[in-house]
C-alpha cells in the first residue's frame, strides 16, 4: 500500500481550508505532521512546508504561553528547528520578527555557552537568572505580534502552497496509515523509540495503564502549571477516552483531567522511570 501523495505535499482538511478561523488549518497541518510522526516517520520524510508552518506556530505558542525563555528551555535552540523557524520567517515575509530573532540569538550567544547548559540543567523555575536575562525580549515579541501577526501570515502562507492538498479528515488518517506502512524499517523504528523515551512519556505510559486507556499521542508540556502550591511541568496528552496530563513529583505520578482537572488515577514513580 503505497501513499497518495507525494512526500512533499502540505496536507489538510477541507474543513479546516474552509474556515473562516486561520488557525484551523494551521492546527491541521500541526494535526497531520503530529500523527506521522507518531508513527515514526522522521522529519526528513516530513513536508518541508508543513514543518516550517509547525515550527513558527510552536516558537509564537511558546512565547505567548511562557515567554522566550520557555521556548530556549523547551526547544534547547536546537538547530534544525531554528533553522525551520527562519525559513518559516523568510518564506511569510515575517520580516520583523526575523530581525528581532536575530537580537535573539545575539542575546544567546551574549549569555555564553555556559551558562546557557546551567539554564538548560535548570528546574526553571524559582531563582534563575538565565530565565531572567532571556525575559528582556518577551514584550517585544508580542507587541511585535501585533504588527506582524504570525498566525495570520501562517495561515495565508499556507494557503498558498501549490504542494496543498485538502482532503477529508478521514482520507488524512488514510493517508497517515499507508505512510507508516511504507516504512521499511518500522520495527526498529518502534524498539529504538521506546527504548530512548524520556522519563514522562513512560509515566505517561504507566499511569494509562493504570487507568486502562490507550494513548495516542503527547500534545505537550506546560511549565506554568502550579500542583499544590507549586511550579510543576504538566505533560498533556490524548487517549481513547479524551485529553488528560499527568504532572510528576518526582516520588508520584498523577494523572488528571483536562478539563475538569479532577485526578483520574496515580501511581508510585520513583527511579525505576529514570531521572531525565
Amino acid at each position: 500500500m503505497s501513499p497518495s501523495y507525494p512526500q512533499e505535499s502540505v496536507v489538510v482538511s477541507q474543513t479546516s481550508f474552509d474556515s473562516d478561523e486561520p488557525y484551523d488549518i494551521l492546527m491541521s497541518n500541526i494535526t497531520f505532521l503530529n500523527a506521522q510522526l507518531h508513527e515514526h516517520l522522521t522529519t526528513e520524510e516530513l513536508a518541508g512546508d508543513g514543518l516550517r508552518s509547525y515550527y513558527v506556530d510552536y516558537f509564537m505558542s511558546q512565547i505567548l504561553n511562557g515567554g522566550f525563555s520557555q521556548f530556549v528551555y523547551n526547544s534547547g535552540w536546537e538547530p534544525q528547528l531554528i533553522t525551520f523557524v527562519r525559513e518559516g520567517f523568510s518564506a511569510m515575509k515575517a520580516a520583523m520578527h526575523s530581525a528581532l530573532l536575530d537580537q535573539a540569538e545575539q542575546l544567546l550567544e551574549e549569555l555564553g555557552e555556559e551558562r546557557l547548559q546551567t539554564f538548560y540543567s535548570s528546574d526553571y523555575f524559582g531563582d534563575n537568572p538565565e530565565r531572567d536575562e532571556l525575559a528582556k525580549l518577551d514584550d517585544k515579541f508580542i507587541a511585535l505580534d501585533e504588527q506582524e501577526n504570525l498566525i495570520e501570515l501562517n495561515a495565508n502562507w499556507i494557503r498558498s502552497r501549490p504542494n496543498l492538498i485538502v482532503i477529508p479528515v478521514s482520507e488524512m488518517k488514510e493517508e497517515v496509515g499507508k505512510r507508516a506502512a511504507a516504512i521499511p524499517n518500522r520495527d526498529e523504528r518502534m524498539a529504538a523509540a521506546r527504548k530512548n523515551e524520556g522519563r514522562y512519556l513512560k509515566i505517561i505510559r504507566a499511569l494509562c495503564g493504570e487507568a486502562d486507556y490507550v494513548l495516542d499521542r503527547v500534545t505537550a508540556g506546560d511549565p506554568s502549571y502550579q500542583h499544590n502550591g507549586a511550579d510543576s511541568v504538566a505533560w498533556h496528552f490524548l487517549t481513547d477516552k479524551g485529553h488528560y496530563f499527568m504532572v510528576d513529583t518526582g516520588s508520584e505520578a498523577i494523572m488528571f483531567h483536562g478539563d475538569t482537572e479532577e485526578p483520574l488515577c496515580r501511581i508510585e514513580a520513583g527511579d525505576q522511570f529514570g531521572t531525565n
